[in-house]
């Protein structure tokens, strides 16, 4: 990081005092450093630098157990989603399953990595074991075929075995807290988690229902606290060092908060959206290279650039 000459150029309510450089993943970002001014727009906030744009774009038309959806690419693993209008339950259901259960399997892959010790031997075989069961419910739904007839079952399936993981998540949850083990697992990451599976058990319920739509009001609030806490564990993660990086991540844990608190329209919304996408695109990317100093698994770096991806996608589909 680079320090420029200060300056004490004042533009609106906004104090320009210093220009830091960063490079990420190959690519040098400049931040300016600003003074809060209430946040005029969702994602103005101080000294957030201005990330590559990383758009998704158009979902890649693909079938999967005989039904048509998409990918959204990006990272080192596809982002399943349905076709863009389809009010199809079951390209839903296969979409969704593909995406929520890859990021079970991982959220058990996760806990199994930050259980060590033989002390902890019995839990992280346990989450070990529901990241095989998840590979391999994944594995039947990509050889079989769902239609009208049977994918509620299927999706009954995929819920049994989601909130079976969910049970494993509170007792780990209450266990942590409690003392009785002490795994490098934080309490609220078993909590988030645990919320993201009961959503995506909720919405195969509704899938089963026959309903495909998503609400604004619900997409919103629920997304921009996952990306507020996916703001939070990431400033945990990165070395003390980083201090730029951990001041982006401060900042956006706080506007997506303040989005939470109270969910702004649909155009400055997916504007936040895109922001997250771009900032967890060019650390992912800075992760991997070695440019950013953390200790985060590049695994974890695209399981959060994947959900914010999804965020934008709902946010693009929801009434």
């Amino acid at each position: 990081m680079a320090e420029a000459p200060q300056s004490d150029e004042t533009s609106g309510n906004h104090l320009v005092t210093r220009r830091q450089m960063v490079s990420i993943g190959g690519v040098t970002l400049v931040a300016t450093s600003v003074g809060l001014s209430g946040c005029a727009s969702v994602m103005n906030t101080a000294g957030l630098p201005i990330f590559p744009r990383a758009d998704p774009g158009a979902p890649i038309p693909t079938m999967v157990a005989g039904a048509p959806i998409g990918t959204l690419g990006g990272g080192t693993k596809p982002i399943f989603v349905a076709q863009p209008g389809s009010r199809d339950p079951v390209a839903h259901s296969v979409a969704d399953t593909l995406f929520w259960g890859e990021q079970m399997m991982e959220h058990a892959m996760f806990i199994a990595m930050l259980m060590p010790g033989p002390e902890l031997a019995t839990q992280r075989a346990q989450a070990e074991q529901y990241q095989r069961q998840f590979a391999a419910h994944l594995a039947k739904l990509r050889s079989g075929r769902l239609d009208a007839g049977n994918y509620a079952a299927f999706n009954r399936t995929t819920t049994s075995l989601t909130r079976s993981l969910l049970g494993y998540k509170q007792a780990m949850e209450d266990a942590q807290e409690s003392g009785r083990i002490r795994s490098l697992v934080w309490p609220s990451f078993f909590d988030h988690t645990r919320k993201e599976g009961e959503r995506f058990a909720a919405r195969l319920d509704q899938l089963n229902r026959g309903d495909t739509t998503y609400v604004r009001g619900e997409v919103i609030p629920f997304w921009a606290d996952k990306m507020e806490e996916h703001s939070l564990f990431i400033d945990q993660l990165l070395d003390p060092d980083e201090t730029l990086l951990k001041k982006v991540s401060q900042a956006s844990a706080t506007s997506f908060a303040k989005m939470e608190a109270a969910p702004p329209a649909r155009e400055p919304a997916l504007a936040a959206a895109q922001t997250i996408i771009d900032f967890k695109t060019a650390a992912e990317k800075g992760i991997i290279s070695g440019q950013i100093k953390s200790i985060i698994n590049p695994a974890l770096a695209d399981h959060v650039r994947r959900e914010a991806v999804r965020f934008k996608d709902e946010l693009m589909r929801a009434a």
